[in-house]
């Protein structure tokens, strides 16, 4: 890894491509998700690297209106929502790299969020101290691969809900339907079917109603900004 310039130097002109080559520490890095709950876990996980990273910004549904060196974003509940806000930020111009961090990534999704001018994606699987070698690579410039991978294992599927049902309950409370859900997710919808079914059985509920009342339960309200985003979107339809 390039070492890094000592923190009490200032800052060099940057050189237009997007990297730095001499960038002082911290990482200056913005945090993006429509959900505060999202966002707060994101902000703890990197926290004991302080040294390491500087927290900038927290964007709930918005995006970054500050410069950065990266944008974290989540991708929970939204991956193709994701990739068209990614392209976004990147004609801001405020934010100098987008990483994506979400369980999993097809084919599919991995290149369209290439095309979106994402740098990297990376999955949830990785350890803290792993994301913030991988954020400081990506600052640096270097490429970070992702091969496809299918969710990540450990103390998150655990949960009375794993991280993909508390997806589509936050998808359900949104009002999507089974194959919008699938579109999103970039998963099957026979997939999708099987997580609401498991949905119904872990609530107690017997219906797509009952179960996005639950989602306040868990952090999982529908997002202010999110619904007005979706009712701009099928109104356009």
């Amino acid at each position: 890894m390039t070492p890094h310039r000592s923190s009490d130097e200032a800052r060099p002109a940057d050189t237009g491509n997007g990297t730095n080559p001499f960038r002082e520490l911290p990482l200056e890095v913005a945090l993006v998700n429509d959900y505060e709950i999202i966002v707060r876990g994101l902000h703890a996980m990197l926290e004991p690297f302080s040294d390491r990273i500087a927290i900038v910004e927290h964007d709930v549904g918005t995006s970054p209106d500050r410069r950065a060196d990266v944008a974290l974003f989540d991708t929970f509940a939204g991956r193709r929502d994701a990739i068209q806000r990614a392209e976004q930020i990147v004609r801001e111009g405020l934010v100098d790299h987008i990483v994506l961090y979400t369980w999993d990534a097809t084919d599919a999704f991995l290149e369209e969020a290439r095309e979106a001018g994402v740098s990297a994606v990376i999955l949830k699987s990785m350890a803290g101290a792993d994301l913030v070698d991988a954020l400081e690579r990506v600052a640096e410039g270097d490429d970070v691969e992702l091969s496809q991978t299918e969710g990540a294992s450990g103390a998150a599927n655990r949960e009375p809900l794993s991280m993909r049902e508390r997806e589509v309950l936050a998808m359900l409370a949104l009002g999507y339907r089974n194959a919008e859900i699938a579109g999103e997710l970039y998963l099957s919808v026979d997939t999708v079917k099987t997580y609401v079914r498991r949905l119904f059985q872990k609530l107690g509920v017997n219906n797509r109603t009952q179960a996005a009342l639950r989602a306040g339960d868990y952090g999982l309200a529908p997002p202010a900004s999110r619904i007005e985003r979706l009712s701009s979107e099928r109104a356009d339809r």
